[in-house]
């Protein structure tokens, strides 16, 4: 049985994420159900870094459908996922905790989807500078609330082997804009005891202000750390839209179709 939202104490998560930038819901999806997505995601994967390579490029490339993405740093890619079974599962993009998360912490229910993407380190993958996802909305002024965030949720358990994601809890009110070209060399060079691991078990859905300042770390393990995203966003702020056929939005519940209303509708 899937969890409800009252198996979790929401409002302690939603003090997590306004305290720390980010929160997580372990168990959230059924193990069996991120199988099936990592088989299928792996190939397309695969074929999108056979075809990217050959060298580091600042913007994706190629259609969502046969995929869209970039390596973004060595052995280090970037892909759109398409809006398509099994990746368009209402368990996940719809899940009622993490709606009812959402709903909680931003008091409206009148959110969008923006995007459906993935971060995804190879063998040999290196650290990322330390950045944040977003720009500087408001210079000087840290909002206490956020109108975007991210939804994450790993396709394989994380950890330091295979390059699990680091996080500075408490940077999302930063808001210095000399500061904001200068993180890594800050980061780096400075003494920072508060750095924290993602180490999580696949079933796991993670919640991250992308104001926070994070960081990919080097992948030594044998195989991809793939990790999808989803983006939900408050109406007046969108960032991107995601591309979803005819077919996949006749598909969708009610509230599925107001969270995709803003999408760009293909033909097939």
């Amino acid at each position: 049985m899937m969890p409800a939202p009252e198996d979790y104490d929401l409002d302690l998560k939603v003090a997590e994420l306004k305290i720390n930038g980010f929160t997580a819901f372990e168990d959230l999806i059924p193990p069996e159900k991120i199988d099936r997505i990592r088989e299928a995601f792996l190939p397309r994967l695969n074929r999108l870094r056979d075809r990217e390579k050959g060298g580091i490029h600042p913007e994706e490339r190629g259609e969502v459908s046969t995929g869209k993405g970039r390596q973004q740093f060595i052995n280090r890619f970037t892909m759109h996922v398409p809006w398509e079974t099994p990746f368009s599962d209402p368990d996940i993009y719809e899940n009622p905790v993490v709606l009812a998360f959402l709903e909680r912490y931003w008091g409206a229910d009148d959110f969008q989807i923006t995007c459906y993407h993935s971060n995804n380190p190879y063998p040999g993958s290196e650290f990322q500078p330390w950045h944040r996802d977003i720009h500087l909305i408001t210079p000087h002024v840290g909002l206490p609330v956020c109108p975007h965030f991210g939804i994450k949720f790993p396709l394989v358990d994380t950890n330091e082997e295979n390059g699990s994601f680091e996080v500075m809890p408490g940077t999302q009110y930063l808001a210095d804009p000399e500061m904001e070209k200068a993180y890594d060399e800050i980061l780096c060079n400075g003494h920072f005891p508060g750095a924290h691991r993602m180490n999580l078990k696949k079933g796991t859905m993670w919640v991250q202000d992308p104001r926070t300042l994070h960081r990919g770390t080097p992948n030594r393990s044998d195989h991809a750390r793939m990790e999808l995203v989803i983006c939900y966003s408050r109406p007046w702020f969108r960032p991107s839209t995601v591309e979803i056929s005819q077919a996949e939005y006749d598909k969708l519940s009610e509230r599925g179709r107001a969270m995709l209303t803003r999408s760009i509708i293909t033909a097939s």
